[in-house]
């Protein structure tokens, strides 16, 4: 495989832009306080033994639990006046309700709310917002849900940022600097395309404000540049292959596994070499593949790997498709389960379309790729779909190719 440094210059200038960006989610719905502060309290102690213990900030008497139940009544006083007052509040009550109503992972979002209330109020808002519009069914289709993890890696660039002014001591914080990145994050986010809910807390951050000024704009354009050599294009693209070939017929509808075989039913010509080439009962992906794919998605077309191989054949006949995929808007929307096998039903019938207007330039193994998209959610089907796409690839083969026999 080529360097990262060298195919991902044009590529990590693009993520880590304004193009690239998850979007404000959208408004909260009113949740109504329907519990006592008593059976707040008893929520967190059933699902997060020792919370009684934790601390905020381990400051003596200062529990964590208190704050929860105010959190629950009314919200947060750091963001009171605000566009975040009632959305932040109104998840804190959808969380609260969740794990009142035992759901699956009440547990845990339980756990890392209350273990989040041992830090700042900026970061308490983060993790009740992050798991609040989980429980509400926020997602995305394939791109946006790249974006998302993108997302996470500029984050990570912008602390390892914090952290190296710190050490340079162009600023000073706490041991852990939230405010200081709240700091870098409202100067630096248009420039970066830091995702948009982060921008609009770290921009209400009174403590930051007060502590830090606005960097001038040619620290600005500094900060922005090594922010960009801090990002970490080759541990981006490991994750997602680790991602991808974790594939099963058990992967939820809404994963990121999934939804890359919607995208590549729609955005490559050469469907098959996904999966492994010697059973093609799994798929199997590199970073290769997984860089071309993000240069596909964001910059519309191949460019450092342009003249590069995959398996032996040129990457743009892979992905030389009757319309290639242009750079567009996020999809992230609230959808439940149906919506989703919906959307993906309609795409494997778009497929089929496609296939019979183009029936001499698509392979079998296309053909045989839609049998399996049209059955991903049907995992009694899973594997047998398998099998008639192998058999139709080798029909001389038929007598002794059988998938799950």
């Amino acid at each position: 495989m080529a360097s990262a440094n060298i195919q991902g210059s044009k590529l990590v200038e693009c993520l880590l832009s304004a193009e690239v960006q998850v979007p404000l989610p959208t408004a909260s719905e009113e949740e109504h306080a329907r519990l006592t502060p008593a059976e707040v309290a008893k929520v967190f102690t059933d699902h997060v033994p020792g919370v009684h213990k934790l601390l905020f900030r381990q400051q003596r008497g200062q529990c964590v639990l208190k704050f929860l139940q105010m959190a629950y009544k009314d919200g947060w006083s750091a963001f009171k006046g605000t566009a975040l007052e009632n959305h932040l509040k109104w998840l804190m009550r959808l969380i609260v309700h969740y794990g009142h109503e035992g759901k699956p992972s009440a547990t845990q979002y339980l756990r890392e709310v209350a273990e989040a209330f041992m830090d700042c109020q900026a970061v308490q808002a983060r993790v009740v917002e992050r798991i609040g519009l989980q429980i509400r069914g926020v997602t995305s289709d394939f791109r946006g849900l790249v974006v998302a993890l993108v997302g996470e890696y500029k984050t990570m660039a912008l602390k390892m940022l914090a952290a190296e002014r710190i050490a340079q001591r162009k600023a000073s914080d706490d041991a852990t600097p939230t405010h200081y990145e709240n700091r870098l994050t409202a100067d630096l986010g248009q420039h970066l395309g830091l995702n948009a809910d982060d921008v609009r807390r770290a921009e209400l951050d009174e403590h930051a404000r007060a502590r830090f000024p606005n960097l001038p704009a040619r620290e600005v354009c500094a900060a922005t540049a090594r922010c960009r050599e801090l990002f970490d294009l080759d541990a981006l693209t490991q994750v997602l292959v680790s991602e991808l070939n974790s594939f099963s017929e058990s992967s939820s509808p809404n994963s990121l596994a999934r939804l890359f075989l919607n995208w590549v039913s729609e955005n490559m010509a050469g469907k098959h070499v996904v999966f492994d080439q010697e059973t093609f009962t799994r798929v199997d992906v590199n970073r290769t593949l997984v860089m071309a794919v993000l240069e596909v998605a964001f910059l519309g077309q191949l460019e450092g790997l342009a003249n590069q191989t995959y398996q032996g054949t040129a990457l743009r006949e892979l992905f030389e498709t009757p319309e290639m995929v242009q750079p567009a808007q996020n999809h992230t929307h609230s959808m439940d389960n149906n919506e989703v096998c919906n959307e993906v039903d309609e795409s494997a019938e778009v497929v089929l379309s496609v296939s019979r207007a183009h029936k001499d330039h698509v392979t079998q193994g296309t053909a045989g790729l839609t049998a399996i998209l049209e059955s991903l959610f049907s995992p009694a089907k899973w594997m047998d779909a398998f099998g008639q796409w192998m058999e139709s690839l080798w029909p001389l083969n038929r007598s002794f190719i059988r998938i799950g026999a």
